[in-house]
């Protein structure tokens, strides 16, 4: 019995001493972006077993909608916005204190929904990686909100006042020219000498293209008015016709224009045809729903897309990459899609001009007037001519209607085309509806004359299409059927897209056709089908890639086939290569063999533009050519601008010290030197005068201009938030930049010497100390380890601090609340220290649980089950 009473007393003593192993510690928590770098836990230090108090951590998280009531140790409420809790902990294995109860961390993570953890013992670190969202989650994403708000906010505001730096419009300014020499071949010496020459013209913008040598020749010639009269463009000179595409008159025209649309596109069967100029480019990329479909490397000012529709509802973007490093991104209209306009919105395009190469007269009138809001009538008239001297004289009426569901309304739209010289009516209509599940149905008919059919080789057209967007994955299948006489066209086509990730798009068309041949007086069935995939990758720091390869089969016999896969880097604004872009291309095909294509194009900091080396390689030989460039500003031919189109101007002007912060370069104030400006065009190094100048600044676009923080005094910041200016056409903008003196302001939040420690670190990981100034919160910080705290780069000025409590556990009363401080000008910053508060007291509140009837039936498990 004795030897029994002795084991059974050395167990409860041995049990005694491994439960009360565990002592207090104090860690560093981290847990998505919160942080207390020194928080109170209980460590046994032989199995560096982690206790957390319940209490503690709900203050730590500050989530104010869940209680713990010590009492009956029920934890009861939300742990976000989605995520509701009610739990008993069950007394085994709990450690209880005066004002808190401890858990293992495994069952921790249980109760509070803790995905994982990781503990550093060594370095005293705990993660916790929850799987509710946090109350810093929450304060972050709002503040962005705010910070995104505001900033857009004071931006419009800025814009639509004017406040801005505008250089004003001129009758005439000295203007850029530039000089070019390219040899498309060294080896053959095929070169040429060109001059292009940019100006100021009647307040418009002048830009003219001759080649010298080996023959003279006026390329190209255009003044254009983008912001007269709103969102149309008033041109003289090259412009693209936009004319209906059954017509086969030229394009490219020299007249005049007068249109919303600068770049567009046309339907051609189950294709969309994207043409127009480009110029000074050297890389158009097509985007198709934002994302990359396609790029072209521009050789002549031109380019033009042919492709596949994979969608009735597909919109098309292209981004311009100019030979300066300037990047511009356009809205294609496609003409045909009947828009509808709001009510007594009016629209409409008048063109008259000379073709380039055929030199035809071509005229077209446009009107479209929103009658409702959902009704929508077109009227024109175009005289056009084809290069075989066939003219057309049309009269052309639409409309588009709009009905049905709000949510899936019903388009229909229709245009009649009567060319009076055949005396035949031309039809097109189109009904486009709107379905469940991000689905779209379209349905186009065609119907022409016996003349138009003729050329165009079909009578009637139809096309059947239904488009359905996934999570991911988007696809159309359609139906696309054309006669004419024997000669039918029968297709079927299969199209989809995967977006793999935000930067990766797959892509597979897939097509099947049928169509009679005549030959010999016997018609003939002709089968076929062809697929076409795609990888696209558009990636950062400018680069980007597309894999592509197509097959093509008629009766079992291959007729076309392509592999190529096309690497793109574009100019990016920082790093050693922020100046070089290159394009590179490689493949196979039937009808090239194998080819090559490779180029490089640096642009330095003199002005001047260097292409080289340019080779292209296929079946029928190698040619390596090059070109460079260099431009001139003909009111100071010395002045290093950058630019290489000669209608984008520059941006310039002195960076100084604001002592006194009125934004304005008083007598008494002193430029400052080495600091680096950023804008649109790049970046500059200020001269020891003071000056700065940046070229490549687009004259249609509102810019900005900053400072890089990492290049100046850390005592001085950029005197204003936002500086934005207009940029002007070949010539410069004045924009002075104020770097104003800041300063710091810190103190202690210190505690009385009776208070607990705990209880003091309680009241600081619960405590925000904000910085004011006229009432309006500047900044928000929180104390560190040892109650110090701080504010920088605060501005000359009068400021309160104000410490704001948000513990719920830790109540402390201060000394005081408030503490004014005034802020001096000057040219340097100061520090303004021992501004301190002091906590008298600390009182720990717990909360109170009230029990339901229900809640008085559960066992102390069930919680357990709960979770």
């Amino acid at each position: 019995m004795v030897r029994t009473e002795k084991i059974l007393l050395g167990f409860l003593i041995a049990r005694t001493i491994i439960f009360s192993a565990p002592e207090e510690a104090y860690i560093e928590l981290e847990m998505k972006g919160q942080t207390n770098e020194f928080y109170r836990v209980l460590l046994d230090e032989e199995t560096e077993e982690l206790y957390l108090g319940v209490g503690d951590f709900i203050d730590f998280a500050k989530i104010e909608d869940l209680k713990f009531d010590k009492k009956s140790l029920r934890i009861k409420g939300n742990l976000d916005r989605e995520k509701i809790i009610d739990i008993k902990l069950p007394k085994e294995g709990l450690i209880e204190t005066e004002d808190d109860v401890y858990i293992k961390l495994e069952d921790f993570k249980k109760y509070f929904q803790i995905s994982s953890s990781n503990w550093d013992a060594e370095r005293y670190i705990l993660n916790l990686d929850p799987e509710f969202k946090t109350a810093k989650e929450y304060k972050m994403e709002l503040n962005n909100q705010r910070s995104l708000l505001a900033m857009a906010k004071k931006e419009q505001e800025l814009e639509e006042k004017g406040d801005y730096v505008q250089k004003e419009k001129a009758l005439i300014s000295p203007g850029i020219l530039k000089v070019s020499y390219n040899n498309s071949d060294i080896e053959e010496n095929e070169y040429s000498i060109d001059l292009d020459y940019g100006t100021q013209l009647f307040y418009g913008e002048f830009q003219v293209s001759q080649k010298v040598y080996p023959e003279s020749d006026l390329d190209y010639i255009r003044l254009q008015y983008a912001e007269v009269f709103g969102s149309y463009y008033l041109t003289f000179g090259d412009f693209y016709l936009e004319s209906d595409a059954i017509f086969d008159a030229e394009r490219s025209l020299r007249g005049v224009s007068f249109s919303k649309n600068e770049f567009y596109g046309f339907r051609v069967n189950n294709r969309t045809v994207i043409e127009g100029e480009a110029y000074n480019a050297n890389l158009v990329e097509l985007y198709r729903n934002g994302n990359l479909d396609d790029y072209q490397i521009v050789t002549d000012n031109n380019f033009r897309f042919d492709v596949i529709n994979l969608s009735s509802t597909d919109k098309y973007t292209i981004k311009i990459f100019y030979r300066d490093g300037r990047e511009e991104t356009k809205t294609i209209y496609v003409l045909g899609n009947q828009n509808i306009l709001n009510k007594g919105e009016n629209d409409f395009v008048i063109q008259v001009g000379e073709g380039v190469d055929d030199k035809k007269l071509q005229s077209l009138v446009k009107y479209s007037h929103g009658v409702t809001k959902d009704l929508t009538l077109t009227v024109g008239s175009s005289i056009l001519e084809n290069r075989e001297g066939d003219k057309y004289d049309v009269a052309e009426g639409a409309f588009a209607y709009r009905f049905g569901l709000e949510e899936y309304p019903t388009l229909l739209s229709g245009t009649v085309l009567e060319d009076f010289n055949s005396n035949e009516l031309n039809f097109k209509s189109v009904v486009e509806q709107g379905l469940p599940a991000n689905t779209n149905f379209t349905f186009r008919y065609e119907d022409y004359g016996v003349y138009t059919s003729e050329r165009l080789r079909k009578e009637k057209s139809y096309n059947i299409d239904l488009s359905k967007g996934f999570r991911r994955m988007s696809g159309s299948v359609g139906y696309f059927k054309s006669n004419y006489e024997d000669d039918d066209l029968y297709q079927i086509y299969l199209n989809l897209d995967y977006n793999l990730s935000r930067n990766v798009r797959l892509s597979l068309s897939n097509e099947y056709y049928k169509y009679s041949t005549r030959s010999d007086g016997i018609t003939s069935k002709v089968e076929g089908y062809g697929s076409q995939a795609k990888i696209n990758y558009s990636g950062i720091d400018g680069f980007n890639a597309i894999l592509e390869g197509k097959v093509g089969y008629e009766e079992n016999d291959m007729i076309e086939d392509e592999i190529k896969l096309g690497i793109i880097k574009n100019p990016s604004e920082k790093g050693f290569f922020s100046s070089i872009d290159s394009t590179f291309e490689v493949g196979h095909s039937r009808e090239k063999g194998t080819f090559f294509e490779i180029r490089f194009t640096y642009i330095f900091d003199d002005n001047i533009y260097i292409e080289f080396p340019d080779i292209t390689s296929d079946d029928s030989g190698t040619q390596v050519g090059g070109r460079i460039e260099k431009s001139f500003y003909l009111g100071n031919p010395l002045l290093k601008i950058n630019n290489n189109n000669v209608t984008d101007g520059w941006v310039e002007g002195k960076v100084f010290v604001d002592e006194n912060s009125n934004g304005i370069m008083d007598g008494d104030e002193k430029e400052y030197e080495g600091a680096e400006i950023i804008s649109s065009g790049g970046s500059s190094v200020v001269k020891e005068d003071g000056k700065y100048i940046i070229g490549n600044i687009g004259s249609r676009d509102i810019h900005t201009v900053e400072v890089n923080r990492e290049s100046i005094d850390p005592m001085l910041i950029q005197g204003k938030e936002v500086i934005k200016y207009k940029g002007a056409i070949a010539s410069g903008v004045k924009v002075d930049i104020p770097l104003s003196p800041v300063s710091m302001i810190s103190g202690f939040v210190e505690a009385n010497s009776d208070i607990e420690e705990r209880k003091y670190m309680g009241v600081l990981s619960g405590l925000d100390i904000i910085l004011k100034r006229d009432g309006e919160e500047i900044s928000k910080t929180e104390a560190e380890i040892d109650g110090y705290y701080y504010f920088e780069n605060v501005l000359p000025g009068e400021y309160s601090v104000e410490i704001v409590p948000t513990s719920k556990r830790y109540n402390g009363s201060y000394d005081k609340k408030e503490i004014k401080v005034k802020v001096s000008s000057g040219r340097e910053g100061d520090y303004y220290e021992d501004n301190n508060f002091l906590v008298e007291s600390v009182e720990v509140v717990e909360d109170k649980i009230e029990e339901d009837s229900a809640d008085e039936n559960k066992e102390e498990g069930a919680d357990e089950k709960a979770v």
